[in-house]
């Protein structure tokens, strides 16, 4: 009897019970073999590991594109983007911040109906696609329910922040926050918001 060399043998893989119950589920959705499915996904992963990332990021980078195509965002050109929006404020500063306000505003709303248990968690993955390519978006919420959103970066120029600013402001005020304190410079923004119960 010949012996199958150890490089060529299959390898037991240890996993979740309740992980493999639901791969198991995938697989028979899809129509594949259990075997299929694993390969397939180890093949990704080697994929995904080639291309210096990690599936977490590839997944996420999928969720933002998901909000962009979905919820009515386009994907521009960011220093295009900023040159208009640089124009906008230049022409009308008080209208494009009230504009950016109202549309903050009727995401808020829109997120609030469409996911009433956590609304904020679907506006975060909207800031996500607002702030494409920033690495420093942080959304923290304390015990009091209170929630501090921190944004930076080098790219935004002052009208582009102030704008973004506008957005968050509007956009929690229909999930039942309001502005507690805020600082604003070129490129960081810092909110804290605290609860109105008026949600």
């Amino acid at each position: 009897m010949k012996r199958v060399p150890s490089s060529k043998a299959r390898k037991l893989i240890a996993a979740r019970e309740d992980l493999v119950e639901r791969a198991m589920e995938v697989a028979r959705r899809r129509n594949m073999t259990f075997y299929g499915l694993v390969n397939e996904a180890l093949e990704q992963l080697m994929r995904v590991d080639e291309m210096g990332t990690t599936l977490k990021e590839v997944v996420d980078a999928y969720e933002i594109l998901d909000v962009v195509k979905r919820d009515g965002f386009i994907i521009v050109v960011e220093g295009l983007l900023y040159d208009v929006v640089e124009e906008a404020v230049k022409v009308d500063e008080r209208r494009a911040m009230k504009r950016w306000y109202e549309v903050g505003q009727w995401y808020g709303k829109y997120y609030a109906a469409r996911q009433p248990n956590d609304p904020l968690e679907a506006l975060v993955k909207a800031l996500r696609a607002l702030t494409w390519g920033v690495a420093d978006l942080h959304v923290m919420k304390d015990d009091n329910g209170d929630v501090i959103i921190r944004c930076a970066s080098r790219r935004f120029p002052s009208a582009y922040t102030e704008l973004l600013n506008a957005f968050m402001d509007g956009a929690m005020h229909p999930l039942g926050y309001k502005v507690k304190r805020q600082e604003r410079t070129k490129g960081v923004i810092m909110v804290e918001f605290e609860r109105t119960h008026q949600a």
